[in-house]
């Protein structure tokens, strides 16, 4: 297993090193302390015990060779097999790491195999980390880090996480730039992919909810998002080649919704009736289904139809102006959405 011990130096040519647990339980522990120097290793074996309130860095040290004996008294220690080997095996770490003298300083070594230890720089961090991917640590590693290094493991995680979100934002231009996808048909569908990246719309919902395992019949969507504030909002998904308003020629500056976002609309405020007068059933069957506590009271409805890349101020206006009309429904274009999306990963989308 992979591990980084870390040493520094506290006089000359002698440094302290990661303390080891040698064995333990909930309340008692054998820690072993070891220090390495250009002659090799040495250090304390320090028992530990607590009560169930106390945490371990509270407790001060006490190793047996300040206990006070008196003539004909001595003091015993047993080390099982496992304990006695991980205490060889450590030392034999250490006697690595002082081969060639102690460096001074703090540094960070860390073990590919037993006993081999690699002193960790900059110059060969993506070397040691190949290493590790190539003999199958990876777990081990990660682990590691977590424990070691919660900090850092931290800022991987959310740059990982900021990674994917960019690649989905990639892959979302590049879809609107093909086009061709359907609407819900396929595993490629608009409905599919919007659903796996519902984080695009700047809410953190939990896992959808799909009609079909919640044995809810008549007029509903096809999926349920529910809020970690405990809610419930709809998202019906129209095609990006559909248009949304069309200007109103009898009265200048003025627009009106399309055939497609009127036919939209009216199937959204639908759901929204039947949501609400099945609302206690839905709530039941989520709660067997998902094990979700929610509470179906004035779902909030997303359409996303059309795209706006290319709509002048005038027409963004007149959306603005529409939108503002209808209550508890919001209309939005696959270009607002690429745009709030883009902005959660500090990407500027062209």
């Amino acid at each position: 297993m992979s591990e980084i011990i870390k040493t520094n130096t506290i006089g000359r040519g002698i440094a302290e090193t990661t303390p080891v647990v040698l064995e333990g339980t909930s309340n008692i522990r054998l820690v072993f302390y070891p220090m390495v120097h250009d002659g090799g290793v040495r250090g304390k074996l320090v028992r530990y015990k607590k009560t169930t309130k106390q945490n371990w860095s509270d407790l001060k040290p006490s190793d047996f060779e300040k206990q006070v004996l008196k003539t004909g008294e001595f003091f015993e220690i047993e080390l099982k097999t496992n304990t006695l080997e991980k205490f060889v095996e450590e030392i034999g770490k250490r006697k690595k790491i002082v081969s060639d003298g102690v460096e001074y300083g703090s540094h960070e070594y860390l073990t590919i195999e037993k006993n081999r230890v690699i002193i960790i720089d900059d110059n060969n961090k993506k070397q040691i980390l190949e290493q590790i991917l190539e003999k199958g640590y990876t777990d081990e590693y990660w682990s590691l880090i977590k424990e070691s290094m919660p900090d850092i493991a931290k800022k991987l995680v959310n740059s990982q996480i900021q990674e994917n979100k960019r690649k989905v934002i990639y892959e979302f231009q590049a879809r609107l730039n093909k086009g061709g996808y359907s609407e819900t048909t396929g595993d490629d569908s608009w409905q599919k992919w919007i659903y796996e990246n519902n984080w695009l719309f700047g809410v953190n919902y939990k896992k959808p909810i799909e009609k079909t395992k919640i044995n809810i019949t008549g007029i509903m969507p096809d999926y349920l998002f529910p809020t970690i504030d405990g809610f419930v909002d709809i998202l019906e998904i129209k095609l990006p080649n559909h248009d949304v308003i069309l200007e109103d020629t009898n009265h200048a500056g003025s627009w009106r919704w399309s055939g497609d976002s009127n036919k939209a609309i009216g199937q959204v405020v639908n759901y929204l009736n039947e949501v609400d007068r099945l609302r206690l059933e839905i709530e039941k069957n989520i709660k067997t289904a998902y094990g979700y506590d929610l509470m179906i009271l004035k779902p909030r409805a997303y359409i996303l139809i059309g795209d706006s890349s290319d709509w002048e101020n005038g027409k963004k206006e007149g959306l603005r102006k529409l939108n503002h009309s209808l209550h508890g429904i919001e209309i939005l274009t696959y270009a607002d959405l690429l745009s709030r999306g883009s902005q959660f990963t500090d990407l500027e989308i062209i």
